[in-house]
C-alpha cells in the first residue's frame, strides 16, 4: 500500500458509517447533523490528517532512495496488534529507522514538559509510548536495534527538535538531514539483507475491515 493508504481507507469507512441509515442521510442533506454524525466527521478528519501527514513524509523521504536507502510505507508490525508503521527505513549502513508522522495544527508548539510530549496544552505523550513500543516490536522481528523518530508537520517544534525517552521528535523538514546523520559507514550487502528481512517480516498493512472484505 502507498503511504497513508490505510489511514485514508479508515477515514472513508468512518465517514460512510457516519452517514448511517437513509433518514440520517436525508437529515444530512437538509443541513441537520446528529451527534453521531458529528463524532464520525471529527474521527474521520483525524484519520485524514494522519494520511496527509504520511504522504508528506513520503515526499520528504523520496530523495533518500537515490542515496541507497530502502523505504517501506504503511507496514504491519508483528506483535503490535492492529498498529502499523508509517515508514520503516533501512539506511545504506544497514541500520533501521521507524518514522511516525504527525500533522498537527500550527497554532501551538510541540515541546517536552515534565518528561511528557506536549502540543500546546494537549498531552501527546501517548504517541511517544506507542512509537517506542512499535520500535521494540520491529527490532524484535528483524533482530536489530531501531531508531525511532516522530516527524511533526505544521506545528513548530521547540529548539528545532528534542529527544524524549529515546525518541527523536523533530520538524518534518529536518527529517532527511537527521536520518543521514544517523547513518554510519555504508554496507550495501548488509543493507540489502536487512531490507529483505523488513520487507518479508513487516508485510503491507491491511486494516481489519479491508481484510474482511477481501475474504468474502
Amino acid at each position: 500500500m502507498n503511504a497513508g493508504a490505510s489511514a485514508a481507507a479508515k477515514a472513508a469507512a468512518i465517514r460512510a458509517a457516519g452517514r448511517g441509515r437513509w433518514w440520517q442521510r436525508v437529515l444530512h442533506a437538509l443541513g441537520f447533523r446528529t451527534q453521531a454524525a458529528v463524532r464520525a466527521a471529527a474521527a474521520a478528519a483525524r484519520w485524514e490528517a494522519g494520511a496527509e501527514g504520511e504522504r508528506r513524509t513520503a515526499r520528504l523521504l523520496a530523495p533518500l532512495t537515490h542515496d541507497g536507502w530502502w523505504c517501506f510505507a504503511d507496514r504491519a508490525i508483528p506483535g503490535a496488534g492492529q498498529a502499523n508503521a508509517d515508514h520503516v527505513l533501512v539506511a545504506p549502513c544497514g541500520c533501521v529507522c521507524l518514522v511516525d508522522s504527525k500533522l498537527w495544527h500550527r497554532r501551538a508548539s510541540v515541546y517536552a514538559a515534565g518528561g511528557r510530549l506536549m502540543h500546546g496544552r494537549d498531552n501527546r505523550d501517548r504517541h511517544v509510548d506507542r512509537a517506542q513500543f512499535e520500535g521494540r516490536c520491529i527490532g524484535q522481528a528483524v533482530k536489530c536495534p531501531v531508531a525511532v523518530l516522530i516527524a511533526v508537520h505544521n506545528a513548530p517544534v521547540e529548539a528545532g527538535g528534542f529527544t524524549l525517552r529515546g525518541v527523536l521528535v523533530l520538524p518534518a523538514e529536518h527529517l532527511a538531514e537527521a536520518l543521514r546523520h544517523i547513518c554510519g559507514q555504508p554496507d550495501p550487502a548488509r543493507a540489502r539483507r536487512v531490507a529483505a528481512a523488513v520487507d518479508t517480516l513487516l508485510p503491507p498493512y491491511l486494516p481489519v475491515d479491508f481484510r474482511a472484505r477481501k475474504c468474502r
